[in-house]
């Protein structure tokens, strides 16, 4: 049964997606549901992910904006995606939108032309909108071709130096192995390979990220250098779209800086005058939802 008024915001993603409900501008529910980009929506797996979605909501809502990784607004992959959500959700194709899952962010934090949007979840992207809605960008190219300095990248850094290890004949013991051994269930190679490679995608590599975080904040030094080559390569790509663009400030968002306050130390040391900016993309998008399509 629909409930009068909800709105739906989704910001999807390539770990988890995140959602939110308002009714009059209130937040009424929010969560996390599995992972929903493009390529996935049109997978058993992806339609899986959205019934788990539909399930996880309180009422079903009137109408819904999704930010979704992979697609770019008013494109016919946006479209199939919108129809693909509108039929699992039991919406009417007019009462929902889909865009860019950056679009979302660059909007949930910055005016066009204001801002250069610095990126780090599982991946990493700088984003320009300029005010004429051009978008100007560096990185963002998924897990296979670049996102240094965000989870995945973190993640995969973490097994290359515990797998390093193994290849010389060491079981290591710092906190960054002990932090790794307790996601991955050890660190023999067998279990390490099947944590890597049984899941598709990146979440499963990317969620060693945290472990990352943890290690640095006990001391680890190698975990410590991690954090610092991560900010470097994060401060790279904001650079390349000031480039472009002019020195506009930077304003830095995404879970992968919520993991330790020495990775925002280290940007802040990276790319001067970076400011940090948490907010809801999910929230963002509901809102959207409220005042475009009700």
């Amino acid at each position: 049964m629909t409930a009068a008024g909800l709105s739906l915001g989704l910001d999807a993603g390539g770990s988890a997606t995140k959602w939110a409900l308002l009714r009059g501008g209130a937040v009424v529910a929010s969560g996390r549901t599995p992972p929903l980009t493009a390529a996935l929506l049109a997978a058993p797996q992806g339609q899986a992910n959205v019934q788990a979605l539909r399930q996880a909501l309180p009422a079903r809502p009137e109408r819904l904006h999704a930010g979704v990784p992979g697609l770019s607004a008013a494109s016919p992959q946006a479209e199939l995606v919108a129809g693909l959500l509108a039929e699992a959700l039991g919406l009417p194709r007019t009462q929902l939108s889909v865009e860019s899952d950056l679009d979302l962010a660059y909007r949930a934090h910055l005016a066009p032309g204001t801002g250069v949007l610095l990126y780090a979840g599982t991946g990493s992207v700088a984003y320009h909108v300029t005010r004429g809605g051009e978008v100007r960008r560096a990185g963002g190219r998924g897990y296979r071709i670049g996102d240094d300095g965000a989870g995945f990248s973190l993640g995969r850094a973490a097994l290359r130096w515990v797998t390093d290890a193994l290849d010389e004949g060491l079981v290591p013991a710092t906190p960054l192995a002990q932090e790794v051994a307790a996601v991955t269930g050890g660190l023999d190679w067998d279990i390490l390979r099947a944590f890597a490679y049984d899941t598709p995608g990146a979440g499963a590599v990317a969620s060693l990220a945290p472990a990352v975080g943890r290690a640095a904040d006990a001391g680890d030094p190698a975990a410590q250098t991690m954090l610092e080559d991560a900010a470097q390569a994060l401060a790279g790509l904001a650079r390349r779209v000031q480039a472009r663009v002019g020195v506009l400030p930077v304003t830095a968002t995404g879970g992968a800086l919520r993991m330790s306050g020495r990775f925002m130390a280290a940007l802040g040391r990276a790319l001067p005058g970076v400011a940090v900016q948490q907010r809801d993309h999910a929230e963002a998008a509901a809102r959207y939802a409220e005042s475009r399509l009700a």
